[in-house]
């Protein structure tokens, strides 16, 4: 019997499997999983998408959410946005032959993404030398690149919203932009185009990420996209293709997919770089503090490494990172668009983040309510009153959260084991 079901929009949840560990509800960063009676899995917070959950569970009980890559055949125009992470699956295979295996799989067209990553460094490069002079955003300027970042922000640190650097993420941008140029291009309706992004961390808001239609994991298509590659590989042809949207260009934006490579590609002195969920939440908790304001930009990166170190990529996330450092010698990348033209869009507002900071504010606001003076006292004597070890055995992850769980009405004091023995004594 399968009791497979979706506990939010990024992960299902089998209770079958579920052994009940406890290890999701001790990783997640919001504190919005419980464990119930019987092995049942609750969200009762927001759920960022951060998939540290499905990493750690050790039965597979926690799968993630993404789309089906059966619907392709039944999609009019169907268009695959590439990131540089996939290439670096593929360590012996070039990002041409990547594309083209792409198209051999069914999709109509491939696009590859770096061009608008360095749109992305050019438009983050013109805000940061003007803020200067402006201070229309607080200091140390946070990038977007990251959903998961954004969104534990919202959750977490929302008065760190306005830190973030107002333009819009490569991938929303390149979504608009491909979606509009199809549409003008093919002469088709604009639902009939949909749009497949290929990530190795499903975890854009299903609200934030407007332009996307369809999400899928680097390891749905791994076999089948292997396949093809290893096809082309041995075949007797040169891999090339004549239509530019399914061409590649190299650029310094390749390097995005490893930490460090965001803030290295940008031309901005006074900056850093984070990656991996605790460091993040330790340094956002330090910037919250005042801590680092004379830092102009931090890259945070959610996932260890960066992007080739997310849940849903197929291969080491070391081994990739090699790959991609391989390839930027190979083709010893440089700047290709031209400045003035980009520096002219974005003064017209073409990059501006559709995504405001009272937005995400809105989209993230607490369910749970501010608490009381007497409901805080309440919840420190019933802290006292356990003096527990934060064993998880009532289904919280910790003391504290279990006993704002019963000031609040979601939980029980008979679910804490201590105090029923205590009481029995």
């Amino acid at each position: 019997m399968n009791n497979e079901i979706p506990l939010s929009s990024y992960f299902h949840f089998d209770q079958d499997l579920c052994s009940g560990c406890l290890k999701c509800v001790k990783i997640c960063p919001t504190k919005a999983i419980r464990l119930r009676d019987n092995h049942v899995l609750e969200i009762v917070d927001h759920c960022i998408g951060c998939w540290e959950c499905v990493r750690v569970c050790p039965t597979g009980a926690l799968r993630a959410a993404t789309s089906e890559f059966k619907s392709l055949k039944k999609d009019k125009v169907s268009v695959v946005l590439v990131r540089p992470t996939l290439y670096a699956q593929f360590p012996t295979a070039m990002p041409s032959d990547v594309l083209l295996g792409l198209r051999q799989i069914g999709f109509q067209h491939a696009m590859d993404m770096l061009d608008y990553i360095e749109i992305f460094q050019c438009a983050t490069e013109a805000f940061i030398v003007r803020n200067r002079d402006t201070h229309q955003a607080p200091l140390p300027l946070i990038s977007p690149y990251c959903p998961v970042v954004i969104h534990l922000i919202a959750v977490k640190f929302p008065s760190l919203l306005d830190h973030v650097l107002p333009v819009m993420r490569p991938v929303e941008l390149m979504a608009r932009e491909v979606k509009q140029g199809i549409v003008k291009e093919k002469g088709v309706k604009e639902e009939d185009v949909v749009l497949y992004h290929i990530t190795p961390n499903r975890c854009s808001h299903p609200l934030v990420s407007t332009h996307v239609d369809k999400v899928l994991g680097i390891n749905d298509v791994y076999a089948q996209l292997a396949q093809k590659i290893e096809q082309i590989y041995k075949a007797d042809q040169i891999p090339v293709s004549w239509n530019t949207s399914n061409s590649f260009s190299v650029g310094n934006s390749l390097r995005w997919a490893v930490s460090g490579e965001e803030i290295a590609s940008i031309d901005i002195d006074r900056s850093l770089a984070v990656s991996g969920l605790r460091e993040v939440i330790s340094y956002l908790e330090k910037i919250e503090m005042g801590l680092f304001s004379d830092v102009e930009y931090i890259e945070f990166r959610s996932c260890s490494e960066g992007c080739v170190g997310g849940a849903l990529t197929a291969i080491d996330k070391y081994v990739a990172k090699t790959t991609i450092q391989k390839m930027i010698r190979k083709f010893n990348p440089k700047r290709r668009l031209p400045r003035e033209k980009i520096l002219r869009l974005y003064e017209k507002g073409r990059f501006t983040s559709e995504t405001n900071s009272s937005k995400l504010a809105g989209l993230f606001d607490s369910p749970k309510g501010p608490l009381s003076i007497e409901s805080l006292q309440e919840i420190d004597m019933l802290l006292e009153l356990i003096n527990g070890k934060d064993c998880g055995a009532c289904g919280a992850p910790d003391c504290r959260t279990f006993s704002e769980d019963v000031v609040r009405g979601r939980a029980s004091q008979k679910d804490c084991f201590l105090i029923g023995a205590r009481g029995k004594r």
